[in-house]
C-alpha cells in the first residue's frame, strides 16, 4: 500500500503542475466503490480553478475554487499520472501507460487545457470524494491521527498516547487514528531502527523507548519525503532494502547475514485502516 512519503510526492506533483489551472475537462468512470458515493462529479469539478492541496497521512485533496474539495485515497494500488512525465509509483504497483492516454484502470481524469492527469487503480481500494467546505475540517481528514511530517506530537505527550494502548506496538503505528500514514514499511523500520520488538504491548514501553520511537517515526518520514519516496535514495542501511522476500524461496535477511522474520499476521486482528 502507498504510505505517507508516495502519497506526499503525488500531491506535490500535483501541486506544482496543476494549481492556477482551470479544469477544462473531467471524466470519471462508472465506479460507486472508488468514488464513496460521489454524485455528479464531472458537472461539479467542470471549470473550477484549482487553487490549493494538502495532505493528512494517506489522504491527500486538491483544493478548488468555491471550497470544492477532491479528496483521493490510494488504498491499496492508487497512482497518479501525468501524461508525458514518470508516474508517481509504490514499489509494488506497476501500471504500464506506455503511448496510451488514458491509462489502463483509469478512474478519474482531469484535464487542465493540454495538462492531462489521471487516477489509475487496478484494486479498486482507492477512494475518490468530493467535499464542499474546510478541508481539515472534513470527517475524512478529522478522524485521523497524527502526521509524523505535519504535526508530531512532543515526546511528553507521544509517551503518553503510547504508554496507555495495550497492544502491540507496532499494530498501534498502524493505527490511522493514531499515527496517520503509517503503513507496514514505515513501521516495521521505524521499529528496527529503534531496537523495538513489533509484539511489544505498546504499554510496556519505558520514557526512553518512546523518545527513540518518536524520533525515529520523525526521521523515517521525514527521509522518505526529501527524497521524494525514491527508494533508491534511502539509507542503504534501511531495513527497506531487504524486505521484500517474504514468499520467496530465499529467506530475507540483513547484509551481515541476520534473517528477517515475518510475524505480520500477528497485527491483523489489531490494525485498522482508515480511508
Amino acid at each position: 500500500m502507498p504510505e505517507l512519503p508516495d502519497v506526499e510526492q503525488a500531491r506535490k506533483l500535483l501541486h506544482e503542475r496543476c494549481v492556477g489551472r482551470k479544469l477544462t475537462q473531467v471524466r470519471a468512470a462508472s465506479d460507486s466503490i472508488v468514488f464513496a458515493g460521489a454524485t455528479d462529479l464531472e458537472s461539479r469539478l467542470r471549470g473550477r480553478k484549482m487553487v490549493g492541496s494538502g495532505r493528512r497521512g494517506k489522504q491527500f485533496w486538491l483544493e478548488f475554487s468555491k471550497q470544492l474539495v477532491l479528496f483521493v485515497h490510494f488504498g491499496m494500488t492508487g497512482q497518479v499520472h501525468v501524461k508525458g512525465e514518470s508516474a508517481s509509483h509504490y514499489r509494488k504497483i506497476e501500471v504500464d501507460v506506455g503511448a496510451d492516454w488514458p491509462p489502463q484502470y483509469t478512474k478519474l481524469e482531469l484535464q487542465f487545457g493540454q495538462l492531462q492527469v489521471a487516477f489509475t487503480d487496478p484494486r479498486r481500494l482507492g477512494r475518490i470524494r468530493l467535499y464542499e467546505g474546510v478541508a481539515s475540517e472534513s470527517p475524512i481528514v478529522s478522524k485521523l491521527g497524527f502526521d509524523p511530517v505535519i504535526d508530531p506530537p512532543s515526546p511528553q505527550a507521544f509517551a503518553e498516547m503510547v504508554m496507555r494502548r495495550k497492544m502491540p506496538v507496532k499494530a498501534l503505528l498502524l493505527k490511522q487514528e493514531f499515527s496517520a500514514g503509517v503503513g507496514n514499511w514505515i513501521a516495521d523500520e521505524v521499529l528496527f531502527r529503534s531496537s523495538i520488538h513489533p509484539a511489544q504491548l505498546a504499554s510496556t514501553l519505558t520514557q526512553v523507548q518512546t523518545n527513540e520511537l518518536l524520533r525515529q517515526l520523525k526521521d523515517v518520514c521525514g527521509t522518505a519525503v526529501a527524497a521524494n519516496a525514491d527508494s533508491r535514495l534511502f539509507p542503504k542501511e534501511w531495513l527497506f532494502h531487504y524486505r521484500w522476500a517474504k514468499g520467496r524461496k530465499q529467506p530475507a535477511q540483513m547484509p551481515d547475514g541476520r534473517a528477517i522474520e515475518f510475524v505480520t499476521p500477528l497485527y491483523l486482528q489489531f490494525s485498522s485502516s482508515l480511508r
